[in-house]
């Protein structure tokens, strides 16, 4: 398997998601069988994802069962987010892998071409720094906003790196931070090798959702800057 998607669940339910799982399930130009999904459940509320082929999705938690893709259900006790990324990767298999967050999704039909091809193109890389967009709100207006970030080493957002690089460099997430846990393990990801590369094409799209940990605050950041 080429690449794995690794997603962290407390609470959300099915419909947040889902999304994410439909835009990998339009993607173009890609084998489903070289990608897959690894979601961590984290701790006894989060309840496991079930899968059925009715028509009428009652159930909070049920997603339809035609995805044409892997997706691989770990559960761990309530350790928190940086954990959970944690058990995705000790639970996944592929050559690369990707964290994303659970109500994000790719930003077009062609990410995963755009990742393979980074992956085909001078033997890879060790970590795949890429643009990504934010949709983000006006403060007042709550006008619909979107977002370039480059060159960013804040966010998990857009990232890709190969599985046996985080293993061999023990890079993991750390389970004390609480906060800005991407930016720790993203500046090792980013420091420790020569074979990084960046990609100006975004792929991945950082949505907003008003209940989110960065949301629903509107002084998150500061409060914790």
């Amino acid at each position: 398997m080429k690449l794995q998607i690794l997603v962290p669940h407390y609470k959300e339910k099915a419909e947040v998601i889902r999304p994410l799982l439909d835009s990998l399930a339009i993607q173009q130009n890609v084998d489903f069988k070289e990608i897959g999904v690894v979601i961590c459940h984290d701790g006894p509320d989060a309840k496991d994802f079930c899968f059925s082929d009715c028509t009428n999705l009652w159930d909070d938690m049920t997603l339809p069962d035609n995805y044409p893709f892997e997706i691989k259900q770990v559960r761990q006790e309530h350790k928190g987010v940086s954990a959970a990324r944690n058990s995705c990767l000790d639970a996944s298999i592929a050559d690369y892998v990707m964290f994303c967050d659970i109500d994000d999704m790719f930003y077009n039909a062609c990410g995963l071409w755009i990742i393979f091809r980074e992956i085909d193109v001078g033997g890879g890389f060790d970590s795949l720094v890429s643009m990504f967009v934010e949709e983000s709100r006006h403060p007042i207006t709550k006008e619909v906003l979107y977002m370039n970030h480059e060159m960013d080493s804040t966010f998990v957002h857009g990232k890709v790196h190969r599985r046996k690089y985080l293993i061999d460099q023990k890079i993991r997430w750390n389970e004390k931070l609480t906060i800005h846990e991407d930016s720790f393990f993203n500046i090792q990801c980013q420091n420790l090798s020569q074979n990084v590369k960046y990609c100006s094409t975004p792929f991945y799209l950082w949505k907003w959702r008003d209940d989110s940990v960065c949301r629903h605050d509107p002084k998150y950041m500061l409060k914790t800057y």
